[in-house]
């Protein structure tokens, strides 16, 4: 299978009246969120569930929540510091679910997803510094390859710099809305 253009993909907000029995990421625990778990979550407010669809059906989905780094108790890594602010934490995006049906893995829809999240972030209603994760040992690389790392002491948490995520998306444009350009 080629990789899916992103203009195949829809997002829509997690909701009953979706049928999730036939996803499958091979994964049962991830599988086992999506169908038992993850609208009550969201029906709490805890988290929200966005399902990726592709030819009609749901070929992923990514579970996002609040999240913040905390600067001093975290120990966060100096190079990620913010000059200037004296915040004890910052705030965070947290991944805290990301899965593709095994059918159609490895054709760019967790980049879709992980893009998604990065616009959100970028765009969306609140400020927020960092995106941030707790991948499976076998998902490190992975997210290493979108930037992110481990910044604290805690080397189970990983962390994407948005501030510099949205230089390699957007290189052209100026984050500051003030900016007159031309």
């Amino acid at each position: 299978m080629d990789r899916i253009s992103e203009d195949e993909l829809s997002i829509e907000l997690l909701s009953a009246k979706y049928n999730l029995s036939l996803f499958d990421s091979g994964n049962s625990e991830l599988n086992d969120f999506l169908r038992n778990d993850a609208l009550k979550e969201q029906q709490e407010l805890l988290s929200k569930t966005h399902l990726c669809f592709y030819k009609e059906r749901v070929a992923g989905y990514i579970t996002l929540t609040a999240d913040s780094i905390r600067v001093k108790k975290d120990k966060l890594d100096t190079s990620q510091i913010i000059e200037g602010c004296e915040y004890p934490a910052y705030p965070c995006i947290l991944i805290a679910r990301l899965a593709i049906d095994k059918k159609v893995q490895k054709n760019g829809i967790g980049r879709f997803l992980i893009l998604l999240v990065i616009g959100l972030a970028l765009d969306g209603p609140l400020g927020c510094r960092y995106l941030s994760v707790d991948p499976k040992p076998d998902a490190v690389e992975y997210y290493k390859n979108f930037g992110f790392d481990f910044w604290t002491s805690n080397k189970r948490r990983m962390y994407l710099n948005i501030r510099d995520a949205a230089r390699v998306i957007r290189p052209d444009e100026s984050l500051d809305p003030w900016t007159v350009e031309g």
